[in-house]
């Protein structure tokens, strides 16, 4: 054998050696021959074997809707084996996944601080919690073991038809501790040892305002959507904090069953996921008009959407800032109203730079045509007198980025209401401290907003919040017809940003330093050119 081996390598280089000797006058062909064609027919049905029979049967006329399907289902297996193949769940990446009890997300108005929620499971067997929503914070807390929580009962709030939940470690047979070695364990000098569980504190910008507790590892229940996935439960290992003691605001029924920190923070729900090569590293929030939306990570938006890259901190991008060029009211851009601001989920309102508000704030009320007025106990200045929001002109407000991408503010205005109905309206805007702003959730009514981490932008495109895949409807309670608004938010809570909305965990903004079944069946067409190129080598 071990002749013949030698025989091998002493003869190949000859041949070699002669093959390009002579390449001008050797010519190699191969002929292409396409999966689905005749000619590969014919060839499957000279192998005559059992498998080729089956699948002769069932050979796709060419231009067919069987032969659109199977030339996608190949690329979708083709795309499979790029990302891992057959590998474990934990290897793949899905086109998005969302809460396992549903995409939906609510507001409950001023019950639950006028912050965005939905359930969310966690543990072994897995708990249920309602958790608000925050791009401004990284950690995902809720109540454990607690010392010091806000009410669970739902008879505490007037909005929830079941009862809340609190976390509890040794009710989880998949939770463990984070000991204060873990990389993500920033207690410092509150760690004795290395061994010890790693404790937590997050101080919000609201007055008084924390959660604090220890740090555990579990499980986070999430569901697959997109294309061609088969089993589509997700059970993504997070870092979770144990909520022992709330204060503040956490107290008093903001978030009282937790909150899901959404920032660039490594710590976060969706760093953990993009890191797992669960998802590619974004995440997408949608708020419509009658205070509901959806939530999906992985989702980078449509190509359509208009994007503005967001702005580091000190070299660092710490958290979702972008720089608005512009502000216009109506065809109005006015000069001098450029600024920084943070996307944040986690305050219900928008706050601008003084000099910018100032601005604003003159050039709208130019252009409504209305009485100016004042409300007892609203947080806004600029009111408006009337009885039929139909017959007030609102200006249009519209923020302008780099490269003319625009967003314009679907509905600025907050409408107030007395014993007879609307009473008048109110542009919901404040003055910030600082010249850094925020954007909150009013201004991203109306719009899927993507926080696209891996390309580092922020996107946006008008949206009903639709759903993007097969997801369950949130078990809330729907408010019974004819009962009235939603009360306004009390000036306490509008005093600051995050004033009832936790707006940046443990650090405060960074200062500046100065489809129909015709599409459906045209995209298959269009897929069906990619796949053409798949081929079979005949020699």
């Amino acid at each position: 054998m071990a002749a013949h081996r030698s025989l091998l390598l002493f003869l190949l280089p000859l041949l070699a050696s002669a093959l390009l000797r002579n390449a001008s006058a050797i010519t190699l062909s191969s002929r292409l021959i396409h999966r689905f064609s005749d000619e590969a027919k014919t060839l499957k049905a000279s192998r005559g074997t059992a498998g080729d029979s089956k699948w002769l049967a069932r050979w796709p006329q060419r231009n067919s809707m069987d032969y659109y399907h199977l030339l996608v289902h190949s690329d979708f297996q083709r795309q499979k084996m790029k990302l891992g193949g057959a590998a474990p769940s934990r290897n793949r990446r899905f086109q998005f996944l969302f809460p396992s009890e549903g995409s939906n997300t609510a507001s409950f108005g001023n019950d639950f601080g006028w912050l965005h929620y939905t359930w969310i499971d966690i543990g072994t067997p897995n708990v249920s919690f309602l958790v608000a929503l925050d791009t401004g914070s990284d950690l995902l807390w809720v109540p454990c073991d607690c010392l010091q929580c806000a009410p669970l009962s739902a008879t505490h709030y007037s909005t929830l038809d079941r009862d809340l939940n609190e976390y509890s470690l040794a009710g989880s047979s998949t939770s463990k501790h984070v000991s204060c070695s873990h990389e993500l364990c920033t207690a410092g000098p509150d760690c004795k040892g290395p061994k010890q569980p790693c404790p937590y504190t997050i101080e919000y910008l609201s007055e008084n305002t924390s959660s604090s507790g220890l740090l555990v590892e579990d499980i986070l229940h999430l569901v697959a959507g997109g294309t061609d996935v088969s089993n589509n439960s997700i059970r993504a290992p997070v870092i979770v904090g144990c909520g022992m003691r709330q204060s503040g605001g956490y107290l008093d029924g903001i978030a009282p069953d937790g909150l899901m920190g959404l920032g660039l923070g490594k710590i976060s729900v969706p760093s953990f996921l993009a890191k797992a090569g669960l998802i590619t590293n974004s995440f997408s929030m949608c708020v419509d008009e009658e205070g509901s939306g959806r939530i999906f990570f992985g989702d980078q938006g449509p190509s359509t959407q208009q994007s503005t890259s967001f702005l580091p901190s000190n070299g660092n991008y710490e958290t979702y800032i972008v720089g608005v060029e512009a502000c216009c009211i109506g065809n109005s851009c006015l000069k001098q109203t450029n600024f920084r601001a943070l996307v944040d989920s986690g305050t219900s309102f928008t706050f601008l730079p003084e000099e910018v508000y100032d601005k604003i704030v003159v050039e709208f009320d130019k252009r409504v045509n209305v009485t100016i007025t004042s409300y007892e106990g609203s947080p806004w200045k600029y009111c408006y007198k009337t009885s039929s929001q139909d017959l007030v002109k609102v200006p249009s407000v519209t923020l302008m980025f780099l490269e003319n991408n625009s967003f314009v503010v679907h509905d600025p205005i907050f409408p107030m209401y007395g014993n007879q109905g609307l009473d008048g309206i109110c542009l919901a805007i404040q003055p910030a401290d600082g010249d850094i702003g925020t954007i909150g959730q009013n201004f991203m009514t109306g719009y899927r907003t993507v926080f696209d981490r891996e390309n580092m932008k922020l996107g946006w495109s008008r949206s009903k919040c639709q759903d993007l895949g097969d997801s369950m409807r949130m078990p809330l309670t729907p408010s019974p017809k004819g009962t009235p608004p939603i009360p306004l938010p009390t000036t306490e809570q509008q005093r600051t940003p995050g004033g009832f909305a936790p707006a940046v965990a443990g650090r405060a903004p960074p200062k500046a330093s100065a489809a129909s079944s015709q599409s459906r069946f045209c995209l298959l067409r269009w897929l069906a050119l990619l796949v053409s190129f798949h081929i079979v080598f005949v020699f």
